[in-house]
């Protein structure tokens, strides 16, 4: 059952994908990543009860699926796999460890940022203060862990290998986090990547 609800999901989403990136928003469609997401979401609570995971983990997991799904990369070795249902366990099992693991770090070991970042002082109005409020205001639409990232690597400066280090996770998933906060990031200011 849910290996036929993939398999014909799958081409839905490749076709999603084309649209949207053909600029062709008349042939997207948005209820195939519905459909995605209540897979998804039925197989992470199917793990979740052996992982011990709530409902914010889950649709944490959800999320991160998701936004793996939407590689076209991904969908073609998705439908290369033998077992759709079985790759697609195999993704939110990963995410399911990757997201346990943050949560046994707990928070003491957690990088956070305080909810003011530094900013610039301008005597006057103009238009480098309303970018700065703007920023700002982007910056605290952010997580904390997301917060706490960019603040590691353009505040800090430090490295992505320094940042996995200091976190303790890997240094392609820290690539992975920073790259997905830039983006988050981006799209709260208006910039096109």
């Amino acid at each position: 059952m849910i290996e036929d609800a993939w398999n014909h999901l799958v081409p839905r989403l490749e076709a999603d994908l084309l649209a949207r990136a053909s600029g062709n928003m008349s042939a997207k469609d948005d209820d195939a990543w519905e459909d995605a997401a209540s897979l998804i979401r039925f197989q992470a609570r199917i793990l979740a009860r052996s992982r011990s995971l709530d409902r914010d983990s889950i649709d944490e997991i959800v999320q991160e699926v998701l936004l793996k799904l939407q590689s076209p990369k991904t969908l073609l070795r998705l439908k290369r796999a033998g077992s759709t249902t079985g790759y697609v366990t195999v993704i939110i099992r990963n995410a399911a460890i990757d997201r346990v693991r943050r949560q046994q770090k707990g928070a003491a070991e957690e990088v956070l940022l305080t909810e003011d970042f530094p900013m610039i002082k301008f005597e006057e109005e103009s238009p480098e203060r309303e970018q700065a409020a703007g920023l700002q205001l982007a910056l605290q639409s952010l997580r904390a862990d997301e917060r706490a990232l960019l603040e590691l690597r353009f505040w800090e400066s430090l490295s992505i290998a320094e940042i996995s280090r200091r976190l303790g996770i890997t240094y392609s998933a820290t690539a992975v986090r920073l790259f997905r906060a830039l983006r988050k990031l981006r799209e709260r200011l208006g910039i096109c990547a």
